[in-house]
Order: structure tokens, then C-alpha cells, then sequence
């Protein structure tokens, strides 16, 4: 049975008291929607994907976002009721049984709270499956007309999150047929004495960000979620015409003598993945001893190891890359290798920073016998 995912993303984050939107503010580089897909995308795949916008967002991010999906971005309402009527008429129904509906302000939404609601909604029992959480604090309910508040039962009180997933015949039937203001989805089905709905413990971890203090304490979930990871490489140098450096061709006095390529950027940045994954480094799968890969384009063994392990480049958060020579001038030329980098892995150029070092004519370096890289590699896990 086909199941789809809505992520409403065409608010205007009226509380989030910044000129941007809440959901392009960036974190470690990348913006806030971009992990609410990446942990989507644990489960769902891109075809089951529908993402609303709203129509002011740049070109820029208008591209980003189209990464995450396969299907058209879908231009949201005035409201979340028009946003959530636009993106079901959008869906074929006869491809589609189940559809989620997530908020992009959730990013901090988990692969196991995603999987619960997926089969109780599978089971077919029930219209809808909403996750909430018990309120643990004193409520009180402001009387008409006075400064005076009165004590609610917390006990008969629940918060709901999303996702919530719904058989997607009774939510699009209901969702049309409401002139109420809904602020959560489930209130379009839920006072149809038909509707069956069931409610799971949900997640206090995710959070719905609307405000920038939401946003420090989405920080201090993420913090837990890096890997840092390194990785080093030298190779030494002869008189030639040029270096190759990050795949390119740069032209130079000195050649890099390797068995490969020779090139110490993507090697070293290879050792980094491979170091994320906890999967060895380069030698355990291109040994020098192995003449399958004499002279062969480092850019070809960065893409063998990528597909290989079915690296997650969408986890990457920064590339921090230190290259180390002596007389060769490489400080004109990061830019071009910032834009490589970003091309060959196909990530954002901005997650990537180069620096370029000497060691004031010590050793090997020193003497303009060798080029090494470091890499300090930061991913989601």
C-alpha cells in the first residue's frame, strides 16, 4: 500500500521575530528544513514526498528543497487548512493510500516515532494516528471578562505533534468539508462520530520550533548527533606541469607521485568518510599493490567508496581542509577548489572552508619534497 508525506512548509513565521523564515534559519550551515527532510527521508523515499511552499521563497531555496523531492513543490495557502487542501489535491489517490503530514518547523523528528505511527496507520484500524504528549505543567483557562484564570484538569489534556497520518480518502473528504480554522490536522476529522482515531505517546525531543529559543534547544539535541572525523594524507612531489588538487588540474612546477592520482585532498577527504562510517581507511580498499588503480582519477575512488557504502552526502555538515606545501601558492586557487569539492560530492559550497599552510621550510614539506592534506569531516548520524 502507498504512503505519501505532506511537509507543510508555507508559513510566515510571524512568531519567530526575524526577518527570514524559521525553517531557512541556518544551523552548522545548513537550514533548519534541510534536517526535517534528511530525517524524513530515513523512511520515506523522494516519490512520497510533497512539499508546500510559499510563493515568496528565493530561487535559491526553491532549488534546495527540490533536491528532497521528485515531485513539483506545491505552492501553500493563506492558511494551514488551504496549504493542507492544495497538497491533497495535488496527490493521486488511487497511487496513494496513507498520507503523513509533518510540520517543517519539526526537524528534530525521529526515525523510531516515524516507524510507530507508519504501522498503526498500515494497520488499517484507524482514519488517524497522532502522536501527543501528556502535560506535565499546571494549566489555567483566562475567564471572559476578568484577569481572573481558572485551574484545568491536566489529566483530561493532551498535546498533539506531527506527524499525523491518515488514511488519505477520509482526511481529503473532511479537509473540504470544514470552515473551521484548524491548527493542527486531525481537528478536520476528528468530530465525525465515524472517524476513528488513535493517539500514541509521542516525543519530547521533537520540538515545533517557533521562536529562537526553540532553536538553541534544537541545538542541544543536535550536538549529540555529530561525528567528527579526520582524515590525513602526504604524497611527494616532482618537477612536472601541474598538480592535481580536489580534481582539478592546477598548473605548477611540480607533479604529486602517487599510485593513483596522487591526489592528497580527495584521499585525505576519502580517509574522513571512510572515518564517519567507522569503515577503515583508503589503503584497506585501494592497496598500492593493486594495479587496478595505477593512475586512476581520484575522483573515480571518492564515488567508488560514496556508492559502495551508499554514503549519506546530505549528512554533511562542514568540511574543514588544511593543505600543507612550501613553495607552491594555493591561496588563489580555493575558491576553484571549494567549487570542485562541491561539485564532486554535490553538496552545498558553503559547508566546505580551505586553508592552505606552510611549515616554514621544516622537513620534507619544507623542502618542497612533498604536499599533504588534513581533513576534519563533521556529519549527522
Amino acid at each position: 500500500m502507498a504512503i505519501g508525506c505532506i511537509v507543510l512548509a508555507a508559513g510566515n513565521s510571524l512568531r519567530f521575530k526575524k526577518n527570514k523564515s524559521k525553517i531557512f534559519y541556518k544551523i552548522d550551515g545548513a537550514p533548519v528544513i534541510d534536517y526535517t527532510l534528511n530525517n524524513l527521508l530515513s523512511v520515506f523515499n523522494k516519490r512520497s514526498l510533497y512539499i508546500t511552499i510559499n510563493k515568496k521563497i528565493t530561487k535559491k531555496d526553491k532549488k534546495n528543497l527540490q533536491k528532497y523531492t521528485e515531485n513539483p513543490l506545491i505552492i501553500g495557502g493563506a492558511t494551514r487548512h488551504k496549504s493542507l487542501i492544495n497538497t491533497l489535491n495535488q496527490i493521486d489517490h488511487k497511487k496513494v493510500n496513507y498520507i503523513f503530514v509533518h510540520d517543517a518547523a519539526r526537524p528534530n523528528i525521529s526515525k523510531k516515532l516515524l516507524n510507530r505511527v507508519k504501522t498503526e496507520i498500515l494497520s488499517n484500524k484507524y482514519d488517524a494516528v497522532v502522536p501527543y504528549l501528556k502535560i506535565d505543567d499546571t494549566l489555567k483557562k483566562m475567564q471572559s471578562k476578568s484577569s481572573k484564570y481558572k485551574t484545568l484538569d491536566r489529566n483530561k489534556m493532551i498535546l498533539t505533534q506531527t506527524p499525523q497520518a491518515f488514511k488519505i480518502g477520509s482526511l481529503s473528504k473532511s479537509v473540504n468539508n470544514i470552515s473551521l480554522k484548524i491548527t493542527d490536522d486531525v481537528q478536520s476529522i476528528e468530530n465525525k462520530r465515524s472517524s476513528k482515531i488513535k493517539y500514541i505517546l509521542g516525543e519530547k525531543t521533537n520540538l515545533k520550533i517557533t521562536t529562537l529559543t526553540d532553536l538553541d534547544l534544537f541545538k542541544s539535541f543536535l550536538i549529540k548527533k555529530i561525528r567528527n572525523s579526520n582524515g590525513f594524507d602526504i604524497h611527494r612531489i616532482k618537477k612536472g606541469n601541474y598538480l592535481k588538487l580536489a580534481g582539478l588540474k592546477i598548473k605548477s612546477d611540480f607533479e604529486l607521485i602517487g599510485h593513483s592520482d596522487g591526489d592528497v585532498i580527495l584521499h585525505s577527504l576519502i580517509d574522513a568518510i571512510l572515518g564517519s562510517i567507522q569503515k577503515g581507511d583508503i589503503g584497506d580498499y585501494f592497496p598500492s599493490s593493486d594495479d587496478r588503480y595505477l593512475n586512476i582519477s581520484s575522483r573515480d575512488l571518492i564515488n567508488l567508496i560514496i556508492n559502495k557504502f551508499n554514503y549519506k552526502i546530505k549528512n554533511i555538515i562542514n568540511i574543514d581542509l588544511t593543505i600543507i606545501c612550501q613553495h607552491i601558492r594555493l591561496s588563489r586557487h580555493k575558491e576553484n577548489i571549494r567549487k570542485s569539492l562541491s561539485e564532486i560530492l554535490n553538496c552545498d559550497v558553503s559547508k566546505i572552508n580551505i586553508k592552505a599552510k606552510t611549515t616554514d621550510k621544516i622537513g620534507i614539506i619544507g623542502k618542497s619534497k612533498a604536499i599533504a592534506c588534513w581533513v576534519t569531516l563533521s556529519v549527522l548520524i
